[in-house]
């Protein structure tokens, strides 16, 4: 392949390299910090002070809710403040709640082990949007762009074997709380590295007069985090107590209060005209649902392979490393379609492939080959992730205003690890209820999964029904205008525009221009 100039902002290629290692480390990162808690949890657990099977979905729930909620903010601020700086604090963050998520051996208290993750989640929350708009705004369109998001969007499912893997080797053979302080250690690492690798010339801030949503920000969030808190917290206590439904009732008052502080504001974070334009609410309700039944999905597979196939956390990795190579197929093939098949039929493909994975582990014989099911999922669903990110993208870059592309993009993002976080509650309600009904184990796994497949299912019918917006045709001249646009756009991106502006000319006769980004 033939790369074209390298940017006059890099010194050599070695200083390209790191630079762009440095902020593909955000993406690695995020996703090592799922897989090393995830894969040696029934470890961990018991050491942390997590006494109640019931309890353990909240490890990953706390960590995916803040990386998902926080997004709608850290990039905002980004824009304001400096891509850079926000890179490094983002960095910092993520160092800091490492250390002290690996302290929880010594607190040994669930709430305070869950409270540290939700913490750690910000770092990434921090890191992702605005490493992506350095990325965006270091290189303009063509071939080399499109290599470096490659490779930046291969480094997801690599980072969730790297984390469980050497998560799996300190806590089975050594002791756990290594596997957080080395991620610590290295983040602060990254955090110093960064500072000096990232060019001047991206890091001024690109609306250095903007104003941040402050109440509308605290409102949504606490709105957001305390429904989370209910669905998660209900299979451990029971629904039936009082508090539980009586603080679900309250954050759904938060969040209308949440609508209505942004009908009011003049700078928004999440601005309501968006939810008038036609696709954009059906793309975000089946985007939550495809993502919360693969949340469904990675946490039930680990279950079912440690307790009931008895499976070690080092083993249990070696049989998700498929993943890797799957994941890097699926994005070379997939971006090939983008332009030539209806992205509604795209994101309805990856409910299918979401729904599937579940129905493979959700019908699994407690006794079976490796080979038969469990390795055919780990082929297939990332197929579901690879494509839903991208065609929902594709969407709304296509029907939302150039205004508001960004805010929506934050919104995509937001649903898929919102959705996680609400999607392993609805599973552990049902799950505790068979439990409680005299199920099995492996009965209260299946209900779970259920409803794993009962929510991709749902969103094939959303993607159908409710995501169905036709391009309106265009000449040659509306496509140079458009491309002109959004070349000169491009140099004062922001952090909230990045995911939609780097994929928003895909199917409008310019592919090739710049590449899909890969979601774990």
């Amino acid at each position: 392949m033939h790369f074209d100039e390298r940017p006059a902002c890099f010194r050599n290629f070695l200083h390209e390299i790191v630079f762009v290692g440095v902020i593909s480390c955000a993406q690695l990162l995020c996703q090592a910090a799922l897989g090393n808690i995830l894969v040696p949890l029934h470890i961990i657990g018991p050491d942390v002070g997590i006494d109640d099977p019931a309890k353990l979905p909240w490890t990953l729930a706390s960590y995916s809710l803040t990386v998902g909620i926080f997004i709608m903010v850290t990039g905002r601020l980004g824009d304001i403040h400096g891509h850079k700086l926000l890179l490094v604090i983002g960095f910092v963050i993520f160092s800091v709640f490492s250390v002290f998520t690996g302290m929880g051996t010594y607190v040994k208290n669930d709430v305070y082990f869950n409270i540290m993750r939700a913490l750690q989640g910000i770092g990434p929350a921090t890191l992702l949007p605005n490493g992506v708009a350095l990325l965006a705004r270091t290189y303009p369109s063509g071939k080399r762009k499109s290599f470096v998001f490659a490779m930046f969007g291969a480094t997801a499912p690599l980072g969730f074997i790297l984390g469980a893997l050497f998560a799996s080797i300190f806590a089975q053979l050594l002791w756990w709380p290594w596997g957080q302080w080395v991620l610590a250690f290295f983040c602060a690492f990254l955090a110093i590295l960064s500072s000096y690798v990232v060019p001047e010339e991206v890091s001024p801030a690109v609306h250095p007069t903007g104003k941040t949503d402050i109440p509308g920000a605290i409102v949504g969030l606490s709105g957001l985090t305390l429904f989370i808190y209910c669905w998660n917290q209900g299979p451990v206590t029971g629904w039936d107590k009082p508090y539980v439904y009586a603080l679900l009732i309250v954050s759904v008052l938060i969040i209308g209060l949440f609508i209505f502080i942004e009908m009011k504001t003049e700078e928004p974070i999440m601005p309501l005209s968006i939810w008038l334009v036609k696709g954009f609410p059906g793309v975000l309700a089946c985007i939550a649902l495809g993502w919360s039944s693969f949340g469904i999905f990675i946490y039930y597979i680990v279950q079912f392979l440690q307790v009931i196939r008895g499976a070690s956390p080092l083993l249990t990795t070696a049989m998700l490393s498929p993943v890797i190579p799957a994941g890097l197929s699926a994005t070379l093939s997939v971006s090939q379609l983008y332009g030539r098949i209806p992205a509604h039929f795209l994101l309805m493909a990856s409910m299918v492939f979401f729904c599937i994975g579940n129905v493979l582990i959700g019908t699994m014989p407690a006794d079976q080959t490796y080979w038969a099911q469990v390795f055919v999922s780990t082929l297939l669903t990332p197929f579901g992730m690879d494509i839903s990110f991208p065609a929902a993208s594709l969407i709304v870059s296509n029907t939302m205003p150039v205004h508001q592309q960004g805010v929506a993009a934050s919104m995509v993002n937001t649903a898929i690890n919102w959705s996680i976080s609400l999607g392993l509650g609805i599973a552990g309600t049902v799950e505790s209820e068979l439990l409680k009904k005299g199920a099995s184990v492996l009965e209260g796994f299946r209900g779970g999964l259920y409803v794993g497949m009962g929510l991709s299912g749902a969103g094939i019918i959303v993607a159908l029904l409710f995501c169905r917006v036709p391009l309106a045709p265009e000449t040659a001249s509306s496509d140079h205008q458009r491309k002109s646009s959004v070349m000169n756009t491009i140099s004062k991106t922001t952090a909230s525009d990045v995911i939609i502006d780097t994929e928003s000319i895909q199917g409008e006769g310019l592919q090739g221009e710049f590449p899909i980004i890969h979601r774990l």
